[in-house]
């Protein structure tokens, strides 16, 4: 199917839309992570947005067709001993990756958190392995599988940072942003996003200049001001990266 006839078809088949951005000269790798990501009204609308300028863009060049060919997928049972060792491997990294987090002591908002970071590394390992599986040529695959890994790897990040701020300070960070950058133009996201950046990237220095100083401290009022210092600008900063990561969603 053509661009040009899959935006003229109703309904429109979002995954074949995917395909078909997927494989034009000028796809962007972010776009395509969030529309992989599944379908939902904002990504429909980009999605058909992202189309309707490739199809009148000189890069795009109307797909040849091909011959359609009939492939049995035979399938490829992995020996036991390779399963049993790869759930081995798992679960003694999984030891070694949680140990340090006390699920008791964890207020409940976060012990839910705790659960879904479990889920994530246990699909991220899945993930990795059948990339490893892949043959050389299938790169489609093969991209399809890191796109998935870098986004699980971005929620990863986020509630680590959580159950870290939590055990050193005893105070929650922020779980999710209500801003809304809908009414943005893609001028004014990306002008967003730079400063977002430019904020992120000096108050992290400041907080490391913070834990410094709070290193040298033994002033019991000075290390306690210092720690709130750190608390605050920790939970702003984290605002900030979840705000981020809302408008590369929408770039």
């Amino acid at each position: 199917m053509e661009i040009s006839e899959w935006l003229q078809s109703k309904p429109k088949d979002y995954n074949i839309g995917v395909d078909l951005y997927a494989g034009s000269s000028v796809m962007k790798s972010r776009t395509l992570a969030n529309l992989k990501r599944g379908q939902n009204p904002r990504n429909m609308a980009v999605l058909i947005k992202e189309l309707r300028q490739l199809s009148k863009s000189k890069a795009y060049q109307k797909p040849k067709p091909k011959p359609v060919v009939k492939i049995e997928v035979i399938a490829d049972p992995k020996p036991v001993q390779v399963e049993m060792e790869r759930k081995n491997q798992i679960e003694q990294s999984a030891n070694t990756y949680f140990q340090k987090i006390k699920y008791n002591e964890l207020p409940a908002v976060l012990k839910v958190r705790f659960r879904h970071l479990k889920d994530l590394f246990y699909d991220m390992c899945d993930l990795k392995f059948a990339l490893n599986d892949l043959a050389a040529k299938d790169t489609q695959k093969a991209l399809k599988l890191i796109l998935n890994i870098e986004y699980l790897d971005e929620q990863r990040e986020m509630i680590w940072r959580e159950l870290d701020h939590f055990q050193d300070h005893k105070t929650l960070l922020p779980t999710k942003t209500e801003n809304d950058f809908t009414a943005l133009s893609q001028h004014d996201l990306f002008l967003k996003k730079a400063n977002l950046v430019n904020y992120i990237n000096k108050k992290s220095s400041r907080i490391k200049k913070w834990e410094s100083e709070l290193q040298k401290k033994s002033n019991k009022d000075e290390r306690l001001k210092i720690g709130q210092q750190i608390n605050r600008t920790q939970k702003a900063v984290h605002q900030h990266k979840l705000d981020l990561q809302k408008i590369e969603g929408m770039l």
